[in-house]
């Protein structure tokens, strides 16, 4: 079940802030529905470990935004997302939660730069039961546009996810807190306006902080790592365990939209990632396919 203790937090300060604004506040709704293919779900280190799937995925947010100063933004709304895999259906999962970011020009004119905090909780319900949990985030961002076609931004975030329980059994002297991860990244996109239909972005990002990795049993492995659980969702009738470990990723990205009218737009993107897991234990890798369609009002 899910604990409304962070969603709350957000509804509240949004209720507080946004009746002190001047300008009346306008709704908005995003939606996208697509699929998305990974070829390294378990983050595995050998390829004997490795597992690929395809999931269908969908998001909803039904926001408020208002302007509260002279080039100053505030935005607060719900999110609604869920993913279904085709074959490890132990990572179908439904998130639901609350979003808020405060954004503001520091300066006149279309090129001033801008800076933006933000932050989101989502409670995550998943097939599998031991992958429950709250998904945080909180985020700085600051952005310019360089050019009539070309813009930047940069950000320095901060992720967590945090299980609802705990696995009672494990490895003894060894915690089963293996989904609990966090960690800080620090990343920057380009933009390209290629035309008026049709944009470019390429990003790229550094992150320091703890991953799950799902592997065949290997006690190398297991005395490196700050947790271990037995996997049910990529076992397939043998045993798989999923180790908590500290790595370093790079990851890599880009996307082309173009624009569907003045509503809706079609996404690729493509996805490259790289993790060095801490203490010698070698790095996997990760090539992620996605197609998005999406819509604003």
């Amino acid at each position: 079940m899910c604990n409304a203790g962070p969603t709350a937090v957000f509804v509240v300060i949004g209720a507080l802030l946004l009746p002190s604004a001047a300008v009346p506040a306008e709704w908005g709704l995003d939606a996208t529905a697509g699929f998305s293919h990974d070829d390294n779900l378990t983050n595995a280190f050998a390829d004997r470990d490795r597992r690929a799937d395809t999931a269908a995925t969908g998001a909803l947010s039904l926001g408020l935004y208002e302007q509260v100063g002279a080039g100053t933004n505030l935005g607060v709304g719900l999110v609604a997302d869920g993913r279904t895999f085709f074959k490890y259906d132990g990572l179908d999962n439904i998130g639901l939660g609350a979003r808020a970011q405060i954004r503001t020009k520091l300066g006149l004119g279309a090129e001033a730069p801008w800076i933006a905090f933000g932050g989101r909780a989502v409670h995550r319900d998943y097939n599998d039961d031991l992958r429950d949990g709250w998904d945080y985030d909180a985020s700085v961002t600051v952005g310019k546009m360089l050019a009539p076609r070309w813009s930047v931004r940069g950000s320095l975030r901060y992720d967590a996810f945090i299980t609802d329980r705990i696995s009672p059994t494990g490895v003894p002297g060894v915690s089963t807190a293996a989904y609990d991860t966090d960690g800080w990244s620090i990343g920057g996109v380009a933009e390209l306006r290629m035309t008026d239909d049709d944009t470019l972005a390429a990003s790229l990002s550094w992150r320091d902080g703890s991953v799950t990795a799902v592997t065949t049993p290997d006690f190398a492995v297991l005395a490196k790592s700050d947790s271990a659980v037995i996997d049910n969702t990529f076992s397939n009738g043998g045993r798989m365990v999923a180790y908590g470990v500290d790595a370093t990723t790079w990851t890599g990205g880009l996307v082309w939209s173009h624009a569907l009218g003045r509503s809706a737009s079609v996404n690729l993107s493509y996805t490259y990632r790289s993790a060095r897991a801490a203490h010698g234990l070698g790095t996997y890798v990760s090539n992620i396919f996605g197609v998005l369609v999406g819509y604003s009002y």
